[in-house]
């Protein structure tokens, strides 16, 4: 294959304003997964800009409709960029060495939005200063950035919060004595815990194990039936019915594994299995630490659900506080990063 491919530039009357870029080798196709669907609701004439040869023939088979280019090196992207006389904003999903190949071009702007878990995952460092503008969820990680780079520069930042969360944020609603367990785990005697403590409590159970635990799966549903428990108790393994289920259950329940910031977009009590007491030390990000409750024993979950069952939430204010650093949903419900993309392309 040529080192550059732009085929799927439109041809004769090319007005795209902005361009998505990812530079990763490995995850590019996961990264334009990400934001695809959010970006393409700005409904403006856009390119796609991947570096990885691989990347590109899966995302070009994946949305034969979008202009998805290809560029190996330097000169390949000047020529990119060149096909398209309208651009005026560049959106990157990574920080990698390969950007300054575009970072170099004076009359785009150069705007990071980062990937779905950049912002507590990523090591920040000065190298974000040649970024003219971070978009982000929230105020957690502007305040990561700060105190990573120090001085900022011309810098700026703007909120706009997680858009994919959005339809989560509108539609959630709450039914009580439900538990959804989110877990993927050979260990028997922690289902049991949770089995048990649902179970004395008369609580229904949305289950996730995965199909490779089928073995727990039926185990589990044989001691529901045999104790007349089988109708409270449905157990998925496509972890797309989260949404679906989640809407009928009071909290959730998992481990450290399944534990992610994006559950907290449900507004729910979130409760985690740890093995041991400095697990919870571990966590991240750090900011999550304190609005979750954890269990070990049978008697621990027990305690924690017997409380939310009478409606004692005691993180409650702080776990919402705690949503709000991460994804900020006024940004999200008000559109602002569509709006903003709208505001930078005029």
């Amino acid at each position: 294959m040529a080192n550059i491919d732009i085929s799927k530039l439109k041809k004769f009357i090319n007005r795209n304003s902005f361009m998505l870029h990812s530079a990763d080798d490995k995850l590019s196709v996961t990264h334009i997964d990400f934001w695809i669907d959010v970006i393409s609701k700005a409904q403006i004439d856009f390119s796609i800009l991947v570096r990885d040869e691989n990347s590109f023939k899966k995302l070009i088979k994946q949305y034969p409709n979008m202009q998805i280019c290809y560029a190996k090196n330097p000169i390949d992207v000047e020529n990119v960029v060149n096909a398209q006389p309208d651009l005026k904003v560049v959106l990157y999903t990574t920080n990698l060495a390969k950007n300054i190949h575009l970072l170099r071009f004076n009359h785009v702007k150069h705007i990071f939005i980062g990937t779905k878990n950049s912002e507590w995952l990523s090591k920040f460092n000065k190298s974000y200063r040649a970024y003219d503008e971070i978009w982000c969820g929230g105020e957690f990680v502007i305040n990561r950035i700060k105190e990573a780079i120090g001085n900022i520069g011309h810098l700026e930042f703007k909120i706009v919060g997680k858009p994919q969360l959005k339809e989560t944020f509108q539609n959630f609603s709450t039914q009580n004595k439900s538990s959804l367990v989110l877990i993927d785990t050979n260990n028997g005697l922690l289902l049991e815990k949770i089995y048990y403590a649902n179970n004395l409590l008369k609580n229904k159970i949305y289950l996730y194990l995965p199909k490779e635990r089928n073995t727990l799966k039926n185990e589990l549903l044989n001691i529901a039936k045999s104790q007349g428990y089988a109708n409270n108790i449905k157990i998925f393994d496509n972890k797309e019915l989260v949404d679906e289920f989640v809407n009928k259950t009071s909290y959730i329940i998992t481990d450290l594994k399944n534990l992610n910031p994006y559950l907290l977009s449900y507004n729910l009590p979130l409760i985690v299995y740890t093995e041991k007491e400095i697990d919870k030390y571990l966590i991240e990000p750090n900011i999550l630490q304190e609005v979750l409750y954890y269990f070990n024993t049978k008697d621990e979950l027990l305690d924690i659900i017997k409380e939310l069952n009478k409606n004692k939430d005691k993180v409650k204010t702080q776990r919402e506080k705690t949503t709000n650093m991460l994804f900020n949903k006024e940004a999200i419900l008000k559109d602002k990063f569509i709006e903003n993309i709208k505001l930078c392309v005029k």
